[in-house]
C-alpha cells in the first residue's frame, strides 16, 4: 500500500452532503474511460449506510447508460472518511477509500480523493464550473496532496 499523501476536511455533515454531484473533473479510473455526463447521487439506505449511484454515458450524452450502485461507511466521526464499495459488502474499517479532501462551506463542491492522493474527482452542485473556480479547486487538491497530473475535464450537458 502507498503512504498516506492526502488530509480530510475536519468534518462533513453528511445530510448536507447527500444529494446529486456532477463530475466536472477526475482522473479517470478503468471503469470511467469515455463516460460524460456523469453524477454520483448519494442518499441514505434503511440500515443508515449511504447509498452511491454512480451514472453516466459512453462517448455522448445520449450514448449508452452506464450505473452502478454501492454503499458508503463513514470510518471514523468526521464523516470526511469513508469506505465505498461495490461489491455488496462494506465495512467501517480501515483508512477508508473516500476521502474528502476539501469542502465548500455551503457544500455547492468537493474535492474527493484517497489516502494516497492517486484518485482525484471534482464535484460540483452545478454541471458546470468556471475555469476559475477548477484552477481554485485544483490547487486545493494539490495543496492536500493529490496527484493532479492526470485529472481531465469530465463534459457535462448543457443545463
Amino acid at each position: 500500500m502507498l503512504p498516506t499523501r492526502t488530509s480530510t476536511v475536519p468534518s462533513v455533515d453528511v445530510s448536507r452532503y447527500l444529494g446529486t454531484w456532477y463530475e466536472v473533473a477526475s482522473v479517470k479510473q478503468f471503469f470511467s474511460i469515455g463516460l460524460v455526463g456523469s453524477t454520483a447521487e448519494y442518499s441514505l439506505n434503511p440500515d443508515g449506510s449511504i447509498r452511491v449511484f454512480n451514472s453516466g454515458n459512453y462517448f455522448t450524452f445520449d450514448g449508452p447508460p452506464s450505473s452502478i450502485v454501492g454503499s458508503a461507511v463513514p470510518v471514523d466521526s468526521s464523516n470526511a472518511r469513508l469506505n465505498v464499495s461495490f461489491t455488496g459488502f462494506n465495512s467501517a474499517e480501515g483508512a477508508g477509500n473516500y476521502w474528502i479532501v476539501d469542502l465548500d462551506p455551503d457544500y455547492q463542491w468537493a474535492i474527493v480523493s484517497d489516502p494516497t492522493g492517486v484518485s482525484c474527482f471534482l464535484l460540483s452542485r452545478t454541471r458546470s464550473i468556471s475555469p476559475e473556480l477548477r484552477a481554485d479547486l485544483l490547487a486545493r487538491a494539490a495543496a492536500k496532496g493529490v496527484d493532479i497530473s492526470n485529472v481531465t475535464e469530465t463534459l457535462q450537458p448543457p443545463a
